[in-house]
């Protein structure tokens, strides 16, 4: 994704192209599917890229993605296939669909621009989205992965995947806690529970470690 650098400055305006492009398919990839990639696309702004990246490793860790998948081919499929998401009974249906049933026009492809891969991402991550959902057994707000990114959990997929599983249908309140935005008694439980977290995820590393890698997880204004 290494093009995405070069359109940060502009990021605003790219985002708003791209949800267009998203919104052009949406009879195809279906409403959900398509409220989802825009909401991404909206939610993570300039880190949007990182935080494809992290749902993307997150949905291989837990076998939505294989290894090989990625999600602008799979959103780049979907955009063109007849059948979406709800058409099957699982989303690892839907992407063996999209995996073994669609192909791409190479000459078409080329054509593409970065507004057009942007959304193809967006889809792809919005599909990665709703396998990680179904696999957990409760829904992800999209603030969420826009929160990980900005976290800079890229590449530290373990950690996001426990941070998901320990504060399951409440992790909007994480991003409260990032944010600043908690009172102080609400902060005080999600510290706990974070320190909780990290103690399980990193045995070896100190109580003092832990309490200020937790302390540095409310970056407040920085988000």
């Amino acid at each position: 994704m290494g093009w995405f650098g070069s359109i940060c400055s502009g990021i605003g305006s790219f985002i708003s192209s791209a949800c267009d492009v998203v919104s052009s398919v949406a009879s195809s990839i279906g409403s959900a599917l398509s409220s989802a990639a825009s909401g991404l696309l909206k939610v993570a702004g300039a880190y949007f890229s990182p935080m494809v990246n992290i749902i993307s490793a997150v949905a291989q860790m837990l076998g939505v993605f294989k290894k090989e998948d990625n999600p602008e081919d799979l959103g780049r499929r979907a955009s063109i296939s007849e059948k979406k998401p709800e058409d099957f009974d699982s989303t690892e249906q839907y992407i063996e669909h999209l995996k073994n049933d669609i192909q791409i026009d190479r000459e078409k492809m080329k054509k593409e621009t970065n507004i057009d891969k942007m959304a193809y991402q967006a889809i792809g991550a919005g599909i990665a989205v709703k396998g990680i959902s179904e696999k957990k057994g409760f829904d992800i707000p999209l603030e969420a992965w826009a929160t990980f990114a900005k976290l800079g959990m890229e590449h530290k997929e373990k950690e996001v995947n426990a941070l998901l599983d320990d504060f399951k249908g409440d992790i909007g309140k994480l991003t409260e806690y990032a944010e600043g935005k908690l009172n102080a008694k609400d902060e005080m439980t999600v510290g706990n529970q974070l320190v909780e977290t990290y103690q399980r995820l990193e045995p070896a590393m100190s109580e003092a470690d832990i309490e200020k890698k937790v302390m540095e997880l409310e970056v407040g204004g920085n988000l």
